[in-house]
């Protein structure tokens, strides 16, 4: 372990050029995994022996169960001809987690997000969100080896949508061939369905389980079937599968969390009051807020999967597949704090050593409520037919045709109120277990009161995205006898994908008044002139019982929220009510669902793109020869995009000052004025983009022996950008001094009147050449270790920059200096990964059946750029601008699992954990960075065969009821601002198999 531990030491420090001379003396590395090899083999003799699960017949070994799974995953790696990981379900329905994405953590170098939006880190994920490979964003997903992407960004698929009963397994592929299809930097990720001639006959398949959620405290039904089956005909041989599953998932969340961190300077006098625990000038860090909330998420999901396969001769097969899967995930949340209040000295706050406040009482707040509903319906259609044709025993010929459809829409209401009586916060953060009791600050009064609260602001936001896309493909490939090119493969793509992304802004406005408005208030228990009798009925008093599950306290007595029948069943209804409200001038209206009506980046972004690609590549290798065993593929796709973008109409700004020519130089002032008189505000924003990329791939293998096999790779990837960044939407502005003088800052720091901001539908691709050097020992039926070392030296990152840009209107072209995203920076990613399954058969009895898979990755990043999700928010490109880490990228992760597999039992205990990483550059509300502290998380199954045809058992997840913690600030000073607890989730499973 010395040996490996220097050799690992030593790769953290290798550039791109020491990563090559370190390939070309592989050898030197096969230390780091030959020692521990060496004692895995020798200790497993009796890897001969079948076990009581394993059924002998015609020579044949047939495995169920998690063991069969990872042989599975383990052959599927073995013998690919390029870097890849992979998990498979060997038993129908048997995915080892509820979700893709959960089960997508298992492998190595694979990481998960818990988090939908990483900006809105007040609301985690009720499964896993995001996912990431080897630190980076940028994967590519694919269903059986085509496109497939959800209508929220057209680009990459939400995998916790598409439901894990579905799938035979799911291939991780980390450096490609020429013949894959481009579009991941980090790595594609091929979900793969089962097909009739998979399986020698009829194949019928249930299960079904009921999932508690212990927080949330209710259950909830899952259940799928599968129908397989194929006939001998005078057609030929016909296979037909048809499968469906419903899932339904629901958990509870409870959070405190904080405000920014505001730095205040301590006064003569606050020194004075704190007795010589603080002296005049320093700076101590407060919280601008502080609150609590409690969300209930459910999801349903759907899923239909069906597959005929026709072969009318040994020659050739049709394949035509559909697959419509849909998820409808709902949440309801009661929010409650002090939010955005300004803050300063108090004698009874305590600090810790970098002056971050961390426990004290807060007298006199003013509380806010607030009630939100959130819902989405997800649906992704996947249509194809494919035909292979295999004359003889050099030509394969095959024809692809897709067709992808998918859509998505959001709703998202929030209704707030607020309270006159004033509040006391008793809280401290200074540990895992937070504090925060809230309770009058005036003994004499009471929250419960229905008449001291009022009704504050409303918000609404809204979205309906769909996207579609046809794709062609041919392949043709020619086998050579007794040669050393084993083949050449060639073929080509088409693709024609449309995306129109509909969005609203969030419209908050308030109601009859705010915190910062006492006295005008409408009570809860009144109801407005002319206004719905029962408005007083649209509140619910909440008194968040069994918070945090007691171990924290309950935060308050409890409070007057608005319910969550007035903002779940549609703007409208919610307007019926809140209209009553209005007063003084004020009030809130529903968006409408004319899309284009929105601005700030929002609106209609209405995307085209087109694809021609094509591929030669050329198989190699030799059983014998000097240097021993070896094989490989090298080969070159190169690929044309054509892309061309409208947006809603351009923003144009006002002037609001006037110039004196005989005091000023007005030239700018009043060519602002003519351009602001012109057309191009009314004119639909538009833009066009093509480029042409060059994807050379070099794949491989050596057999340094029968069990060890050496891997090195070599490629060029692409990651187009999203077709948010490609948004032509322009919003300009004009900045003048009274006098009328220039006073806004352009490009180099330089004054300018002519300012703006804007997507770029120029953007190119972000680039990489990539480098993977791996070790593969296989040994036994089951047992593997690996060691896999990657480099990634990626350029392009896209980012918001000031640039320069010209716009013509009512004669007038004007160079604005506009922040929008642009292409340029660099940056490198490297790591490593170490794998290792084994089953110790040698152990006596009952003791054989146990076994250990396990796995840690390790990725460091130098340069690159984090990109502003909506770069018209200023807040967004500012932080996104400073000196951070990659986004989502943690230095460590691993899993671990114990496995036992014997007389009819199948249990695992597994448990995985990534270290911390920076969440988002710029938190919703918050505007400021957030981090993510270390997580890990416990989960466990276990399943008894029952006969021939039944399975019975229990699944666990998050069996230790791990926190998740947040932290806020820049990397000198990240106090933590959040701590969540969520739900153990435990189900009672059922399987069959005839």
């Amino acid at each position: 372990m010395a040996v490996f531990n220097q050799l690992c030491r030593g790769f953290s420090g290798l550039g791109s050029r020491d990563f090559l001379r370190a390939s070309v003396s592989a050898t030197a590395l096969v230390g780091c995994v030959l020692p521990v090899a060496a004692w895995a083999q020798a200790a497993s003799k009796s890897d001969v022996q079948a076990s009581d699960d394993e059924i002998s017949e015609q020579n044949a070994i047939i495995v169920t169960g998690i063991r069969a799974s990872l042989q599975g995953a383990r052959a599927r790696k073995r013998d690919a001809e390029q870097v890849m990981d992979s998990i498979t379900a060997q038993d129908i329905g048997a995915l080892p987690d509820r979700s893709v994405s959960e089960a997508l953590q298992r492998v190595p170098g694979v990481t998960l997000q818990r988090t939908s939006d990483n900006r809105d880190p007040a609301r985690l994920s009720g499964e896993g969100g995001g996912v990431f490979i080897r630190g980076l964003s940028f994967v590519r997903s694919e269903l059986n080896g085509r496109d497939v992407f959800s209508a929220a960004n057209g680009r990459a698929l939400s995998f916790e949508d598409i439901s894990s009963d579905l799938l035979s397994g799911v291939d991780v592929y980390k450096n490609p061939t020429a013949d894959m299809v481009e579009g991941g930097i980090g790595g594609t990720i091929n979900l793969r369905t089962r097909k009739p001639f998979d399986a020698p006959g009829f194949v019928a398949a249930f299960s079904g389980d009921i999932n508690y959620a212990d927080l949330r405290k209710k259950s909830f039904l899952s259940g799928n079937a599968l129908i397989s089956d194929r006939w001998d005909t005078s057609l030929g041989e016909i296979g037909v599968l048809v499968s469906y599953s419903v899932s339904n998932i629901g958990n509870r969340t409870d959070s405190i969390s904080t405000g920014r961190y505001v730095p205040t300077s301590v006064s003569a006098d606050d020194a004075a009051a704190s007795g010589g625990s603080l002296t005049e000038g320093e700076t101590v860090y407060i919280p601008n807020s502080m609150g609590y909330r409690r969300i209930d998420w459910s999801q349903k999901r759907t899923a239909f999967d069906g597959s005929i396969q026709w072969r009318p001769s040994d020659t050739l097969t049709f394949t035509g597949e559909a697959l419509i899967s849909k998820a409808s995930p709902h949440d309801l949340e009661y929010a409650m704090g002090d939010w955005s209040q300004p803050e300063t000295y108090n004698p009874s706050y305590v600090y810790g050593s970098a002056g971050e406040l961390v426990s004290g009482v807060a007298q006199n707040r003013q509380l806010n409520m607030d009630t939100r509903a959130g819902s989405q319906n997800k649906k992704t259609q996947d249509y194809s037919f494919k035909a292979e044709w295999v004359p003889d025993s050099h030509w394969t010929f095959s024809t692809d045709v897709q067709y992808v459809k998918s859509s998505a829409t959001v709703y998202s209401m929030t209704a707030f109120t607020g309270v006159s009586v004033p509040a006391t916060f008793d809280f401290d953060y200074s540990g895992n277990d937070p504090k925060l009791n809230i309770y009058p600050t005036d003994p004499s009064q009471s929250f419960a009161d229905k008449s001291v609260n009022w009704w504050a602001a409303a918000m609404d936001h809204l979205e309906d995205n769909e996207a579609d896309q046809w794709a062609w493909r041919g392949d043709a490939e020619y086998r050579f006898d007794n040669s050393f090119l084993k083949s050449i493969k060639v073929g080509a793509r088409w693709t024609d994908r449309h995306a129109i992304t509909r969005q609203t802004g969030y419209n908050w406005s308030v109601l009859s008044a705010q915190y910062w408005l006492p006295g005008n208030e409408v009570y809860l228990d009144q109801a407005a002139p002319g206004g719905p009798s029962d408005l007083p009925d649209q509140t619910q008093f909440v008194t968040f019982p069994d918070f945090f599950r007691g171990e924290v306290g309950n935060p308050t007595s409890g409070l007057w929220f608005p319910s969550g029948s007035l903002v779940n069943q549609g703007t409208g209804h919610a307007y019926d009510y809140l209209q009553a409200t209005e007063t003084n001038g004020w009030g809130w209206t529903p968006l409408s669902n004319d899309f284009s009506e929105t601005t700030g980046g929002g609106g209609i972004n209405d995307q085209t793109q087109k694809t021609w690609a094509g591929y030669a590549m050329a198989r190699f290798g030799m059983d014998e020869s000097p240097i021993g065993r070896f094989d490989g593929n090298i080969g070159v796709r190169v690929v044309h995009t054509k892309a061309a973008a409208v947006g809603s109409a351009a923003s144009i700004g006002t002037v609001s000052v006037n110039c004196d020519p005989t005091t000023t130089d007005c030239t700018d002032y009043n060519t602002a004025v003519a351009f602001i008189a012109g057309d191009l505000a009314s004119q639909e924003t538009s833009g066009k983009n093509s480029y042409t990329d060059v994807l050379p791939s070099l794949n491989l293998r050596y057999f340094a022996s029968n069990n060890l096999q050496i891997r090195f790779a070599v490629s060029k990837s692409i990651a187009r950008p999203s077709f948010t960044q490609l948004n032509p939407y322009t919003s300009l502005s004009f900045s003048f001094n009274p006098d009328g003088t220039p006073s806004g800052t352009g490009v180099g720091g330089r004054t300018t009147a002519f300012t703006g901001t804007a997507g770029n539908p120029d953007l190119k691709p972000t680039r990489a050449t990539n480098y993977d050097l791996s070790f593969e020992y296989y040994y036994g039926r089951s047992n593997s270790l690996t060691l896999g070392l990657f480099y990634k030296d990626i350029k392009d990152y896209i980012f918001a920059g000031l640039v320069e840009q010209s716009y013509t209107s009512n004669g007038q072209t004007v160079t604005f200096d506009v922040t929008r995203q642009t292409n340029g920076s660099h940056g490198t990613i490297k790591g490593a990964e170490l794998a290792y399954t084994q089953f110790f058969d040698f152990l006596p009895g009952a003791l054989s059946g146990f076994g250990f898979s396990g796995n840690v990755t390790y990725v460091d990043s130098t340069g690159g750029k984090n990109t502003a999700v909506n770069v018209f928010d200023t807040n967004q490109t500012t932080n996104a601008g400073l000196e951070l880490p990659l986004e989502g990228l943690s230095k460590w992760s691993y899993n671990v699992a114990g496995i036992y597999e014997k007389h009819g039992i199948s249990a695992r205990v597994a448990y995985n954990w990534r270290s911390s990483y920076l969440l988002t550059t710029s938190a919703a509300n918050i505007n400021y960075p957030v981090w993510a502290d270390s997580y890990g998380q416990l989960d466990a199954s276990f399943l008894v065969s029952v006969g021939d045809h039944f399975k019975i058992g229990l699944q666990g997840t998050n069996l230790l009821t791990s926190r998740t913690f947040l932290r806020v600030g820049d990397p000198n000073l990240k106090p933590r601002y959040s701590w969540t607890e969520t739900d153990r989730r435990v189900a009672m499973v059922v399987r069959t198999l005839f």
